[in-house]
């Protein structure tokens, strides 16, 4: 998995500025980042080597669906209550196995730094499980982000860049089942890191 990521942040010229703490996994772990592009699968991916929960139309984007197929991603159709019940069960099985899942509680890409409110259930999975949260936030430069379709346009235009920056601010992990009795408070360090990995970007720009 993490080979898959350096090379696809070869391909795609990013450039991860990471700051915080990674360390290897000693049990379950829930990674919760906001979302800005489809790419930020790969900056996360080359950290963590996780499952990523992926919205069902992400299998259809170029070059990144095959690629988030290969890598064991699961997908899940928010409008579809089936799909919501197979994909909590599908993350449960890998956080027992003591697995890293990676997700995005916004449930969709958006422009910005505001940390959208989180979708109900999205640390179902975790209930009564030995696992911890590692919160993520990820920033851009303007006009990096995907808000509009085509995806193959905001692909190809990545592809076009000679380096695509991101900034990757990680925070301290934390036990799962605060995030279950309190989604907001996961937001609200999601929405800190944000704003820190805003402050670096622009120091650094």
């Amino acid at each position: 998995l993490q080979r898959w990521g350096f090379g696809a942040r070869r391909i795609l010229g990013i450039q991860s500025r990471v700051e915080g703490p990674v360390t290897p996994p000693t049990r379950g772990r829930l990674v919760v980042s906001n979302h800005r592009t489809p790419l930020d699968i790969v900056s996360l991916m080359c950290l963590f080597k996780g499952h990523f929960l992926a919205n069902h139309k992400t299998r259809n984007a170029p070059v990144v669906g095959y690629a988030a197929e290969l890598v064991g991603t699961l997908f899940v159709d928010r409008e579809d209550k089936r799909s919501g019940a197979n994909a909590i069960r599908a993350m449960r099985r890998l956080l027992e196995e003591k697995r890293t899942v990676i997700v995005f509680p916004e449930g969709t890409t958006h422009g910005g730094d505001e940390v959208r409110a989180f979708q109900r259930g999205a640390f179902l999975a975790a209930k009564g499980l030995d696992v911890e949260i590692v919160p993520v936030g990820l920033v851009y430069p303007e006009g990096h982000e995907f808000t509009e379709p085509p995806l193959g346009a905001h692909a190809r235009a990545f592809l076009s860049r000679k380096v695509n920056r991101c900034w990757v601010q990680v925070g301290e992990p934390f036990d799962a089942q605060e995030a279950v009795r309190n989604e907001e408070l996961v937001r609200a360090r999601v929405q800190e890191l944000v704003n820190q990995a805003r402050e670096r970007a622009r120091a650094e720009t």
